[in-house]
């Protein structure tokens, strides 16, 4: 009994019109409402109560609660949908006898006035309406197609095939009835590229059915011991004097060429040294307070990006305004960030892309997840065109930058794992936060150095899988927005 309770789902239903979107209180107060939209139901319903089951347990809550998922109930059955949406497709495609009958005008009848008319187009749900919405919103399986498996090439951690199950998870996407919605289901909308999104402590729902808890972090480990991704420890010295020379920088104590020239005198390695001189950088370029203007603070955090040692490369950015970006395809448009390798006069091998967010476009989920998805993409399409061992991933949310690589351990198998995700400092008086960071960072520079760099091996392109076109995934992923949606990329908090 505990161990059936803890797979249950608390759910609590709302009641409210999919037409206006008004919310009621009871069911029978909604079913009166509908009939305002010409929609004839009977102010009770016998018969009709949801049972708790193995998959949900129903709640009333008052307030929200993480642990608790609020769903939008059917008016006519006993049927719930996590989006209104749904529930209006749900209801236009079950419950046709509730719905008006259709206005069948003759040659013989007369025409109907304009008032009439416009109350016909805007109450009366007729067939081309219910039509546009199945069309919209029902999921089109032969967008997807996903070729068998390499019987040889899998990738295997602790007698766990992680490539098996990954083909059931892709499998699996065409036998949904409706659209995914984007937020909830960005493990998904990889997996139709053939990428799989890793992080550690996320346990994400889409992988759950295919990936237990300890099958993915077995899968994690296998990835950065394959390529000997590992945490980098800075001797204890070392951050303390560092921290020590910010620190009286910041009081005033000493000056900023001071500080530098102190910095200049410490004796480190090599992987700490470059650090070092990313930290003497900042010192000459932040400002003792944080700026207000949002624009100087993302022009600063790409400067920051070029701080990172990536000096030998050539970061290419393009800015857009936020509204001419919505419309974008997923894979012609360049990306915000591309990390280039210049041979001599020319561009060679594309070593990374990335995505910049203000802060303030932070809590648009839908277009985080679909900045995120478009990186994957550039990334698993410069593998494969350069023959690379790895592609470097950023994602730039305000003064957050989430690391990513992405890697090709098996046969259609493109793994992207999240490396780190650090704060880029505002002022002097952040910059104590990013010394503390600094096994972090130099983590990220190690990977980039010696995986994001094209192969000694010769290219195999029978390893390769096509990347999802824009139709195709229009066909899978619904357009719809909604702000309340949960997003995975992002840690829950009470």
């Amino acid at each position: 009994m505990v161990a059936m309770a803890s797979k249950t789902k608390l759910v609590t239903i709302l009641q409210q019109c999919f037409e206006c979107r008004k919310t009621y209180s009871t069911p029978q107060s909604l079913r009166e409402h509908m009939q305002k939209h010409n929609i004839q139901l009977p102010q009770r319903i016998t018969g009709i109560r949801r049972y708790n089951n193995d998959e949900y347990t129903y709640v009333k809550a008052t307030k929200s609660h993480d642990d608790i998922e609020k769903h939008f109930g059917c008016p006519a059955c006993i049927a719930h949908c996590m989006e209104i949406d749904e529930l209006k497709t749900h209801y236009y495609a079950n419950h046709l006898e509730t719905l008006p009958e259709q206005s069948q005008t003759t040659s013989q009848e007369e025409p109907a006035t304009g008032q009439q008319q416009s109350y016909n187009s805007q109450d009366q749900p007729n067939k081309r309406r219910l039509s546009n919405i199945l069309g919209t919103e029902l999921l089109d399986p032969l967008c997807l197609s996903f070729p068998p498996l390499d019987h040889d090439d899998h990738l295997l951690v602790q007698n766990f095939d992680a490539t098996m199950a990954f083909h059931k998870l892709q499998l699996s996407l065409c036998q949904h009835k409706w659209k995914l919605s984007l937020e909830n289901h960005i493990h998904c909308a990889m997996a139709a590229t053939h990428i799989l999104l890793l992080s550690r402590n996320q346990y994400p729902e889409d992988l759950s059915p295919y990936f237990s808890n300890h099958d993915l972090k077995a899968t994690i480990n296998g990835i950065e011991t394959k390529y000997g991704i590992k945490k980098l420890p800075m001797s204890m010295a070392t951050t303390t004097s560092m921290i020590g020379i910010v620190q009286n920088l910041t009081m005033g104590v000493i000056s900023r060429d001071k500080a530098i020239a102190h910095l200049l005198d410490l004796d480190l390695p090599t992987n700490e040294n470059k650090f070092k001189k990313c930290i003497i950088d900042l010192i000459r370029k932040l400002p003792p307070v944080p700026l207000q203007k949002t624009s100087t603070n993302l022009n600063l955090a790409l400067d920051t990006l070029i701080l990172f040692y990536l000096v030998y490369l050539t970061i290419r950015t393009r800015a857009y305004t936020y509204e001419a970006r919505q419309n974008e395809d997923l894979s012609t448009k360049r990306p915000d960030i591309c990390i280039s390798r210049l041979h001599g006069m020319t561009w060679a091998s594309n070593h990374g892309y990335g995505e910049v967010k203000s802060a303030a476009q932070g809590g648009n989920n839908y277009s985080i997840c679909r900045d995120l998805l478009r990186v994957g993409i550039f990334c698993k399409n410069a593998l494969d065109t350069h023959n690379m061992e790895g592609v470097l991933g950023l994602q730039v949310i305000g003064r957050m930058v989430t690391f990513y690589v992405l890697v090709l351990p098996s046969t259609g198998l493109y793994v992207m794992y999240e490396l780190e995700k650090i704060k880029i400092p505002s002022c002097l008086y952040d910059l104590t936060k990013l010394i503390v960071d600094m096994p972090r960072v130099c983590r990220v520079l190690d990977t980039f150095n010696r995986i994001c760099k094209p192969s000694v091996h010769q290219a195999m392109p029978s390893r390769h899988r096509p990347t999802i076109t824009t139709s195709a995934f229009n066909g899978v992923f619904s357009p719809s927005q909604d702000r309340k949606r949960s997003c995975h990329l992002k840690y829950q908090h009470n």
